[in-house]
């Protein structure tokens, strides 16, 4: 390819000279009427003119040129020179975008007539991004849509998405649609998405109604098209590095403060100057200096290549798309492979297409590696740096007698997973009269996953001279999940003068069907033949288990439109879940919506600067059944439970869990009050202001110990997210021809228990407490460092009596705490009843919150002279992230320190902020603020320099366009935080973790 380009770009000054070249005559109109100033120039050129009073316009060109048309607060054009002479050019204002087709529940709106808050994903900016999930393309895009990338792990790097809040103490993921058929978000290539769109309130996600409550996401993929065949073919290549990784001290540093934390506590130092010296040396392997993060964590390369195949005529449209993705990962032993393809066609039939057949194909296959103590490997990476890798012979050595992960993934104790998913749908839609057509629709999916998760044969030596053999094992695990979806749809439209009514009634039948098999044997003759049969038969174990889940519904929606100014929308579901006993197994979910567009109001028709002025409100009700207790509504038996009868213990089965049979669905209800304003300034704004409540929560019960059964769920209480989201569009196209488009959104949401039915669950660092958003962080909260000046010792005015001897005691009035003896250089935290002692009972309280006061993001596209930049910029405010254990607590385990702790509280430098060292666990284990960091971060989360070749230099060589390009994700991340990545899931409080990827590629994209 590039020695094709080179050719060109080398001819082209040639082919230019010979070109036909013609004078091309015009009128540039908006309807009727003609358009003076429209700016006419010759693409990827300075040649050009400006229409004149009259909407003409003269200009000579050469065929295969191509004409754009521009002007402030209309659409940009381009247009062909195809050797005519003279031509007429329509300009369409851009204000019309509000007639845009946006895609909703079981169908498409004009974006003019929307009552719901529905936020759409502008696919288009993603085209060259390095998505190896879509869920990425979530992230700052949409206001009240927080999303969070899980971790840089390839395979699992999906985002966590929260639409307007956590409402559930569940499985708060949101209900993901792909062409119709639920899915998972990552089971769908970025580059084959035509549009997301997001459904954020009641109004719009009611018709989904049981699976809803936490917001619907609609994915709807390309199609063909009629016309020629269209080929596309993009690839992509790139290297990766950790965004972030904590810095930690060195041998001589850890060995010096390992020492003072020991005396500190009562002992002596444990490491000599002389061995000290030996870590400064450098030059003795079992007296190292090692950065664990720089072993474990490295470069990796990434490519990505794509191929799309469209087209069609007038009875059949095709479109077929192919990818392959190879994506190795930063941690050692760790990458991902994964083949997909689809393929969507629609046939047309009878008289003025009545019929209508379409075919959905689609599936994957993705092969993923990664260690198989994954959370043992990132936890060794925190290792201090005199833990040896290797001895001079050049045998792993195992730490403090224990393990040696990153050996023993060098050696082969890594787990393959393979995942077959295959998804297929057929459709077909008849016009029975104008306006009133019949769907049905089938679609069947099915997941197969094949896990082969092996421990090495390893010899691990011991400094104390022995050693110790890892026997290996391998444990195989099978699942299969099928799920079938049956849609039935009667749909109706007609307009009578100035009323417009659509009308939606329809069925669905959903299955799902899970099964899972595991098998275990050890004693493997060697670490290359993973194969069952080849372990030892008497180690083997199995196991296996299945469920079945229906879910039956019926819906309902009507919409209704007069005179293009009033809007009202009304929806109905009845669903009925089989996780429920019978008597509340059905829930019906509604939902009303209105929207006023005063802008086609005559009182409005002096302010000629504002095309689009529409006021909405909407109220409803959704549902949520996602709970992990597949069958919480029935009794059931387990297996393995063994009886003694007549003194003979025999296996038999019993219940060993609760039941609730009066559980029923968590039930959100939601209000919005939002506007919608289009200027002709070429601006666009929307906001919303929302309170949504989730009552009915599913919470696992507390019961006594004495119980000797699992905890049953049960209706536990009332969640609250309300607040406020915004997003404002600015485009333009210059009169030279450069383009902007620049589009910033912010939602701000306060997550809170309004109430709970059960106890609380005040367990540090997270506790479930009314008043408090859901899992908040709780414990104590620092209140300073306790100073020499708090205490006295034996002879107060004696400075010469040495700080490690004195017999310190705290002063009258100064706060104790229960849990040990304070001593100059201990944290000291907030009394909070004002008893003069700090205790778990009575001064543990908020701390810290998961979920951000504010989520906001920056996306600007630039575009002049076939050069093409763009920049995304995304943040969260308001938002803590706990960093305990590993780094951040005082000689935890074998891990090392963060370098912060050089400036710890010692008498000559008396911190304020961190505490002296010491190796007391009741000291240094304790949860409080002190653990609290601020994650607040802004990452310029993608940067891309393109360029397009001109279409002159492509077309004799029968290529339509060629773009190059540069990307950079997640360029840069400005923060306070301290540990790994600020963006980490909620669940995350040690600090340990996956640290997210900066992905560097350079990539092409051709069209045929």
């Amino acid at each position: 390819m590039k020695r094709f380009l080179s050719i060109f770009l080398f001819l082209f000054p040639y082919m230019t000279l010979f070109a036909q070249q013609s004078k091309i005559t015009g009128k540039v109109v908006s309807g009727t009427d003609p358009l003076p100033g429209v700016t006419v120039r010759i693409k990827h050129s300075s040649q050009g003119t400006v229409t004149d009073s009259k909407g003409q316009f003269t200009l000579t060109a050469a065929t295969g040129d191509t004409l754009v048309f521009n002007h402030i607060s209309f659409l940009t054009r381009e247009i062909p020179a195809n050797g005519n002479s003279t031509m007429t050019v329509s300009l369409m204002s851009a204000s019309q975008n509000v007639n845009e087709v946006v895609v909703v529940g079981y169908g498409t709106q004009k974006k003019a007539n929307l009552t719901g808050a529905v936020g759409v994903v502008k696919m288009e900016d993603m085209e060259s991004r390095p998505l190896t999930n879509p869920g990425q393309a979530l992230q700052g895009t949409v206001a009240g849509v927080y999303a969070l990338q899980s971790s840089g792990k390839p395979g699992d790097d999906g985002a966590v998405l929260d639409i307007r809040g956590v409402g559930t103490f569940g499985d708060n993921t949101p209900l993901v649609l792909i062409d119709g058929f639920p899915g998972k978000i990552n089971d769908v290539n970025a580059n084959d998405i035509q549009s997301i769109s997001v459904l954020k309130d009641a109004a719009s996600s009611a018709i989904y109604g049981n699976r809803a409550a936490n917001g619907v996401i609609l994915i709807t993929t390309k199609k063909g098209v009629a016309g020629k065949l269209r080929v596309n073919y993009t690839a992509y290549y790139g290297s990766q590095n950790p965004t972030r990784l904590p810095h930690v001290l060195n041998a001589v540093d850890y060995t010096t403060l390992y020492n003072e934390a020991s005396v500190n506590s009562g002992g002596t130092a444990k490491y000599t100057d002389d061995v000290i010296a030996k870590y400064a040396a450098h030059d003795d392997v079992m007296y190292p200096d090692i950065n664990y993060f720089k072993v474990y964590y490295g470069n990796a390369n990434i490519q990505n290549h794509r191929l799309s195949i469209s087209g069609g005529n007038d009875n059949v449209n095709y479109a077929f798309m192919l990818g392959r993705l190879n994506q190795d990962g930063i941690l050692v032993g760790t990458s991902y492979k994964k083949t997909d393809f689809r393929s969507n066609i629609d046939a047309y039939f009878l008289k003025n297409k009545r019929l209508r057949f379409s075919g959905k194909l689609a599936g994957n296959l993705g092969v993923k590696n990664e260690p198989t103590d994954l959370w043992s490997a990132e936890w060794y990476a925190t290792l201090a740096p005199i833990h040896p890798l290797r001895n001079a012979a050049g045998q792993w050595v195992s730490v403090n007698g224990e393990r040696n992960y990153y050996g023993e993934i060098k050696e082969g104790s890594t787990s393959l997973t393979k995942r077959y998913n295959f998804n297929g749908q057929v459709e077909a839609e008849y016009k029975i009269i104008d306006g009133l057509s019949a769907q049905v629709t089938y679609g069947y999916n099915v997941m197969t996953s094949k896990a082969n998760a092996f421990h090495a044969n390893v010899s691990l030596y011991n400094e104390s001279g022995t050693t110790t053999n890892l026997v290996s094992n391998l444990n195989v695990t099978n699942e299969t999940d099928v799920q079938s979806l049956l849609t039935s749809l009667l749909k109706y439209n007609k307009v009578l003068g100035k009323h417009e009514f659509n009308l939606l009634a329809g069925y669905s039948e959903e299955e799902f069907t899970y099964d899972w098999e595991s098998a275990y044997r050890s004693g493997f003759v060697n670490n290359t033949q993973r194969v069952l049969n080849l372990g030892d038969p008497s180690t083997q174990t199995n196991n296996a288990g299945s469920y079945d889940l229906g879910l039956r519904s019926y819906f309902g929606r009507l919409n209704y439109v007069f005179d293009g100014k009033y809007l009202f929308e009304a929806n109905i579901r009845k669903d009925g879940s089989s996780r429920f006993a019978k008597e509340h197994r059905w829930g019906t979910f509604p939902s009303f919506s209105a929207g006023w567009v005063i802008s086609k109001e005559s009182f409005m028709q002096n302010l000629t600067w504002i095309d689009l002025l529409k006021l909405r409100a909407s109220w409803g009700r959704l549902g949520n059944q996602n709970i992990s207790n597949y069958y919480n509504g029935s009794d059931i038996l387990t297996s393995g439970q063994n009886y003694s009868l007549g003194g003979t213990l025999y296996s038999g089965v019993a219940v060993t869990a609760m039941t609730n049979k009066n559980l029923t669905w968590e039930t959100a209800q939601q209000l919005d009050f939002g506007i919608d304003m289009y200027l002709k300034k070429n601006f666009e704004i929307t906001a919303d202001y929302f309170d949504k409540r989730t009552k009915d929560l599913l919470l696992t019960q507390s019961i006594p110990l004495t119980m000797a059964q699992s905890a049953p769920y049960a209706n536990a209480g009332e969640v609250q997210n309300k607040g406020i989201e915004a997003a404002i569009t600015y485009r333009t196209t210059f009169s030279n021809g450069f383009k902007l488009r620049a589009t910033i959104n912010a939602s701000h949401m306060v997550n809170k228990i309004v109430k709970m039915d059960v106890a609380e669950q005040l367990t540090s660092p997270k506790a479930i407490k009314t008043g408090a958003a859901i899992n908040s962080f709780y414990g104590y909260k620092m209140d300073g460092i306790y100073q020499i000046s708090d205490f006295t010792w034996q002879n107060n005015s004696d400075q010469s009596i040495p700080y490690a001897e004195r017999n310190y005691t705290l002063k009258p009035g100064v706060v104790q705490v229960s849990n040990y003896t304070a001593q100059p250089g201990d944290i000291k935290y907030k009394d909070l009843n004002g008893d003069k002692v700090v205790d778990m009972n009575n001064d543990r309280t908020i701390i810290g919150n998961q979920f951000p006061k504010l989520t906001y993001g920056f996306n600007v596209n630039m575009e002049y002279k076939g050069f093409d930049l763009s920049m995304f910029l995304q943040g969260v405010q308001g938002i803590q992230g706990y960093t305990y254990y590993e780094i951040a607590t005082p000689f935890s385990g074998f891990a090392n320190m963060g370098d912060w702790w050089l400036k710890r509280w010692t008498p000559e430098n008396p911190s304020n902020t961190l505490p002296r060292l010491t190796l007391d666990g009741a000291r240094n284990n304790i949860h409080s603020s002190f653990y609290m960091e601020n994650a607040s971060y802004l990452r310029m989360k993608n940067i891309e320099l393109g360029y397009s070749v001109s279409p002159r230099i492509l077309s004799r060589a029968g290529i339509s366009s060629l773009r190059i390009y540069g990307n950079v994700q997640n360029a840069f991340t400005i923060t306070k935080f301290k540990g790994f990545d600020p963006e980490q899931t909620v669940d995350q409080t040690r600090a340990q973790a996956f640290p997210q990827v900066r992905i560097m590629t350079m990539g092409a994209s051709v069209n045929f």
